[in-house]
């Protein structure tokens, strides 16, 4: 665990840092090729456009740790998405959990998805991740989520199926009043 470690809500000042770690992250887990391909290249400056992400995190819905001026760990949530299965109700995506690869197994992830549940502890909270991807699937399950169905992921003509994984509300709408 690092301990001196901040967690805090993410800025738009971030979003440099943000869209580099989240780069990282993503090529180290799902470029299996060993390298970098146009449609993962198009993909990755698609998706971590520092510019629509300093958008983004003006919504307030990301959370980041890091330690001093190092970022170490990201989550961004996302209250408009609709989950593929059937939640049971309303539900929030967690649409991205990125630590750093040399900081993982330190808890900061663990950190970061107790957060995200408890931004709206009256939805559930969902998931999809890719099958290949056993170490985020077997922490997901460490930490309590549910399989919930399947759902697939589409990159230059290719689908790569992802498992859907959630978590009940924290608390019920009618708890909470």
């Amino acid at each position: 665990m690092v301990t001196d470690s901040l967690m805090r809500r993410a800025r738009p000042d971030d979003a440099p840092r943000i869209a580099a770690l989240a780069r990282w992250v993503w090529l180290d887990r799902y470029a299996i090729d060993g390298g970098v391909n146009a449609n993962v290249a198009n993909y990755l400056k698609r998706e971590f456009d520092e510019q629509l992400l300093r958008q983004a995190l003006d919504l307030g819905r990301h959370w980041l740790v890091e330690r001093g001026d190092v970022l170490l760990a990201w989550a961004q949530l996302d209250d408009a998405a609709v989950c593929p299965v059937d939640a049971g109700g309303p539900a929030l995506e967690l649409k991205r959990l990125y630590v750093s690869p040399r900081s993982q197994g330190q808890g900061l992830g663990a950190r970061l998805l107790r957060q995200c549940r408890q931004e709206w502890p009256e939805r559930a909270l969902w998931l999809s991740a890719w099958v290949g991807n056993t170490d985020a699937l077997r922490f997901y399950r460490r930490e309590g989520a549910g399989y919930w169905g399947e759902t697939w992921f589409e990159l230059g003509g290719e689908r790569h199926r992802n498992e859907v994984l959630g978590w009940p509300a924290l608390e019920s709408a009618e708890g909470s009043a």
